[in-house]
């Protein structure tokens, strides 16, 4: 009987964590079967997720016809595991410390993650997990189907902000390209369908606006929350300023977090909105602001939480 060896993101999963894991399980499954000839493969990969679907990944799957990820909370002990778009322990599935991982494919930095024997371990500074997994598709030759090539386009597309986004490389606008082909779309038409499934965020639960894409970080002996809600309204998300900081305020005293650290990314304006809860002089020391004031600070430029808001504060540690 076939092993399954669950491929999964980081917890509160956004679009690259979940897509990723469905292209990735998808290309390991056809290797898998390949490897096996007429038999049965010795493996079966299954993507799962550990949080909600966000709205965008809701439209696209729903759109490809492609099968929801199943929504676990945890691994048992020995459980396989190929971890998707993140690599630190801090944001695994609950009880990886006793799972067995066995691949990582990621484009984030190296978080201290150590294994008891050696892994296949994928990690390039692109702009998306998917573009990653786009890449072992194309270069190994491997089949890739029409709407897993979307799925895979829209967490590209996502993730880069349209390809705006600083962590955007050449490498993710020819894969952009590519994948567009394969699914037969334009990649900017595409991903502006994509993002507006999305709406502005601004009528969701206060829990959902805030945090349906949030991270931990460990910063010397404390633990930074950061989250990011990307709109095309942010006028609107800020109205709920009041109600997003006493969720925030509540989420810092209920983990013991040093601060909780909000963009409200606006893909138009080009730009978030820091908004901070906790002690804040974490980030007022990171980015020579003072972020305690109502209505946040503006960052001009500021997309990337991987690349432009995590790193100061880390640097910090």
């Amino acid at each position: 009987m076939a092993e399954t060896i669950i491929v999964v993101g980081h917890k509160n999963p956004d679009n690259d964590a979940i897509c990723a894991a469905v292209g990735y399980a998808y290309l390991k499954n056809q290797l898998a079967r390949k490897a096996a000839g007429a038999g049965e493969p010795e493996a079966v990969y299954k993507p799962v997720r550990l949080g909600p679907l966000p709205p965008e990944t809701a439209w696209v799957l729903q759109s490809q016809g492609v099968e929801e990820p199943e929504l676990i909370e945890r691994v048992e002990p020995g459980q396989k595991v190929v971890l998707v778009d993140h690599n630190e322990l801090l944001q695994a599935v609950d009880g990886i410390e006793e799972a067995d991982i066995v691949e990582v494919v990621d484009h984030h930095r190296i978080g201290g993650l150590s294994t008891a024997n050696p892994i296949q371990f994928i990690n390039l500074p692109i702009g998306s997990s998917s573009t990653v997994a786009s890449l072992l598709y194309r270069y190994g030759g491997y089949e890739l189907p029409a709407n897993i090539a979307a799925v895979m386009l829209s967490s590209l597309m996502t993730d880069t902000v349209l390809l705006k986004s600083p962590t955007t490389t050449q490498i993710d606008r020819d894969q952009a390209e590519w994948l567009a082909g394969i699914a037969g779309v334009e990649a900017l038409e595409f991903g502006r369908q994509v993002i507006k499934s999305r709406g502005s965020g601004a009528d969701l639960p206060v829990e959902k606006l805030v945090a349906a894409d949030a991270k931990e970080f460990q910063v010397g002996d404390d633990v930074v929350f950061i989250a990011q809600r990307e709109t095309v309204d942010s006028a609107a998300v800020m109205e709920r300023e009041d109600e997003m900081r006493a969720y925030m305020k509540q989420v810092v005293a209920d983990n013991g977090y040093r601060s909780f650290l909000l963009l409200v990314t606006d893909i138009i304006e080009e730009g978030s909105r820091f908004i901070c809860e906790g002690d804040c002089s974490l980030i007022d020391k990171a980015f020579g602001i003072e972020v305690d004031v109502p209505g946040g600070v503006w960052m001009p430029g500021v997309l990337s939480r991987k690349k432009q808001a995590a790193p100061p504060i880390l640097a910090l540690a």
